[in-house]
């Protein structure tokens, strides 16, 4: 009797320093990724259509937390619109916009989905603006996050 108390003692401990070969094989959570649908140029006084696809992998995104636009003239980002994005259809969201003025427009499309949170930024360019009036975009992204109540 002694004896298979002994033999399960060995074979319980020698299960419990066994390692799962199976851990850490699991697939890698992909990341969320957003591309715009808005066209590159628009004339000035013109209404134009934010759009933005949010996909996971292959998979349309229809469940985002928020899709939200800013948008500022260039040199100008302490005066940006947050334009809340609607969802469509096939993860397309979507927020209507008109550009009152020639320049040019950065657009950036703070979506947070899936327990993931991106910033894709893109330019819109209005009619054709100088040259010199055009300020690179150098600002910091954390602004927006503090507009934004995050």
């Amino acid at each position: 009797m002694k004896k298979w108390i002994a033999v399960l003692l060995v074979l319980l401990l020698a299960a419990c320093g066994e390692e799962d070969s199976s851990a850490g094989t699991g697939e890698m959570l992909q990341e969320v990724t957003v591309e715009f649908n808005t066209p590159q140029t628009v004339e000035p006084g013109q209404s134009v259509l934010l759009s933005a696809t949010v996909t996971q992998g292959e998979e349309a995104v229809e469940d985002a937390d928020e899709v939200v636009f800013e948008v500022w003239q260039s040199g100008h980002r302490e005066n940006s619109e947050m334009l809340e994005g609607a969802h469509t259809e096939d993860g397309v969201y979507e927020h209507s916009w008109t550009v009152d003025e020639e320049g040019l427009y950065f657009i950036q499309a703070h979506t947070t989905a899936r327990r993931m949170h991106v910033m894709p930024k893109m330019e819109l360019t209005a009619g054709n603006p100088d040259p010199e009036s055009i300020v690179p975009d150098d600002g910091e992204d954390g602004d927006a996050m503090e507009k934004m109540g995050h």
